[in-house]
C-alpha cells in the first residue's frame, strides 16, 4: 500500500523528534520581534504624521512677533505703516497656526483675516478678534507673554 512505507515514516519521526525543539525554540525566540513589527507597523498607520510645523516652534514665534506687535504701539517709536501690517499679518497667522496646533477649531481671529486679508490688520474689530483669540489660545495652556525677568 502506498504512503505507508515504514522507512519514510521512522525517518519522518527521527527528524521531528531531532529538530522539533530546535524549530520550536526558534519561534519563541522569534515570535515578540515579528509582534512588536505588526503593533508598530499599526501605530504607524493608525497615526498620521505632524502636517505642520513643532508646536515649540508655534509658541516660539507667537511669542517673538507678540511682543513687536507691542512695540508697534505707543509709547514705542512710530514704524511706518507698512511694518505695522506686516507684523500684524504675521502675527495672525502664527496665532491661527498655534490655533489649529492646539486644536482649536474656530477661533474668532480665523473669519476676520479670511475676510479683510491683510488690508483689514489695523480693523477695531480684528483687533478685539485678536484679543479674543489669544484667550481662547491662553485657556488651552500656552502662554503667550509669560512672566520672566524685569527688564532694566
Amino acid at each position: 500500500m502506498p504512503g505507508n512505507d515504514p522507512v519514510a515514516t521512522g525517518i519522518a519521526v527521527f527528524l521531528a523528534i531531532s529538530f522539533g525543539p530546535a524549530v520550536l525554540l526558534w519561534l519563541l525566540l522569534r515570535v515578540p520581534t515579528v509582534v512588536r513589527r505588526i503593533a508598530a507597523a499599526h501605530r504607524r498607520r493608525r497615526c498620521p504624521p505632524p502636517t505642520g510645523p513643532p508646536l515649540e516652534r508655534l509658541v516660539a514665534d507667537l511669542r517673538r512677533l507678540h511682543h513687536l506687535v507691542l512695540a508697534a504701539h505707543p509709547p514705542a517709536p512710530p514704524t511706518t505703516r507698512v511694518r505695522r501690517l506686516a507684523v500684524l499679518a504675521a502675527y495672525d497667522d502664527v496665532l491661527l497656526a498655534t490655533c489649529r496646533a492646539v486644536g482649536i477649531d474656530d477661533p474668532p481671529l480665523r473669519a476676520w483675516v479670511e475676510d479683510g486679508g491683510t488690508a483689514g490688520a489695523l480693523d477695531a474689530g480684528r483687533d478685539l478678534a485678536r484679543l479674543r483669540t489669544e484667550a481662547e489660545l491662553e485657556t488651552t495652556g500656552v502662554r503667550i507673554d509669560p512672566p520672566g525677568p524685569a527688564a532694566a
